[in-house]
């Protein structure tokens, strides 16, 4: 059940990526596999250095890092989707003014 929901999740995120696409006519499917993998790989790394810490033991702590790192993907994915949206505005502004220059 708790990888179902990780995946829903990851799958969340990659469609927000997809919206960003969409606004700024980019790459979809590119968008997509971007949110998604980020989402996904964070947790993957998250909890491979846990593991590293903890030499690998499960114990009564793991499910909270597994919560911790879900909440971490989510951040970094949100950081990483503002940072896009800020760039592709600034770039697609610039576009605007090599336009409005032809027009004069």
């Amino acid at each position: 059940m708790n990888f179902l929901i990780q995946i829903l999740i990851s799958i969340f995120i990659g469609a927000c990526f997809t919206f960003l696409a969409k606004r700024f006519d980019k790459s979809q499917t590119l968008y997509f596999f971007t949110g998604f993998f980020i989402s996904l790989f964070t947790r993957i790394i998250y909890l491979f250095i846990y593991g590293f810490i903890t030499e690998f033991t499960i114990d009564q702590e793991f499910n909270l890092h597994k919560y911790l790192s879900i909440i971490l993907s989510i951040v970094i994915a949100y950081i990483l989707f503002m940072v896009l949206k800020k760039r592709l505005i600034k770039s697609q502004s610039e576009h605007l003014d090599i336009n409005e220059i032809g027009k004069q």
